[in-house]
């Protein structure tokens, strides 16, 4: 039962994809879970041998239940500092999104969203037609 001990990592790796769907995040919640699953079994065990063996020391008994529901405790802290990053993120996204636009509506420039080289190749190819379109009607 103990050969099969690395299934925990992986599955954590899997919980924690599915949950965020973001890879350095995925491995930040593994790592959060793991350091804090291994000092919960550091604990138990420090315990047993200070003589308070109120939980078995395996990490496939109590003391591994325990420890495990440290990892998620951490995980979840983890997980909650995450989602307000992404939310602060956002925020201070839109937030200058909103200062480019009255910047550009005082500058009395047309309000438009973010340039890619794309939306300028079209802006540029339809500005080539209408130049021509304009040439051939005033000859």
């Amino acid at each position: 039962m103990h050969s099969a001990l690395w299934i925990i990592p992986v599955g954590i790796l899997v919980l924690s994809f599915a949950k965020t769907w973001s890879p350095r995040e995925t491995i930040n919640l593994t790592v959060w879970f793991i350091v804090a699953y291994m000092i919960g079994l550091a604990v138990v065990f420090a315990a047993e041998e200070l003589g308070y063996g109120f939980l078995s020391t395996s990490p496939t008994g109590f003391g591994g239940v325990a420890a495990m529901l440290v990892g998620f405790g951490a995980m979840l802290v983890r997980y909650r500092r995450w989602q307000e990053e992404k939310r602060l993120k956002a925020a201070a996204k839109a937030a200058e999104q909103q200062r480019r636009a009255v910047a550009a509506a005082a500058a009395g420039q047309p309000i438009r969203g973010e340039r890619s080289l794309v939306t300028d190749a079209f802006r540029f190819a339809g500005q080539m037609q209408r130049a021509r379109k304009n040439a051939r009607r005033q000859s």
